[in-house]
C-alpha cells in the first residue's frame, strides 16, 4: 500500500482540506479527490506515473 506522504512528501498535507490524510492509501484518496476536487485527482494520477506502486 502506497500512501499519499510517500508519493507527496510534505506535500501531502496540502490535502488535508479535502478530507484525505497523509498516511491514507492512495488509491482511496483518489476515489474521494474524484468526487471532492477532480483537477487534484488528474494531478495524483499523472504523478503517480512515475511512480512504482506498491501493491
Amino acid at each position: 500500500m502506497t500512501t499519499v506522504r510517500e508519493l507527496l512528501g510534505v506535500s501531502a498535507f496540502s490535502l488535508l482540506r479535502y478530507g484525505i490524510h497523509p498516511d491514507d492509501d492512495i488509491y482511496r484518496a483518489i476515489e474521494i479527490l474524484e468526487r471532492e476536487a477532480p483537477h487534484v485527482a488528474d494531478l495524483l494520477k499523472s504523478v503517480m506515473g512515475g511512480w512504482r506502486l506498491s501493491t
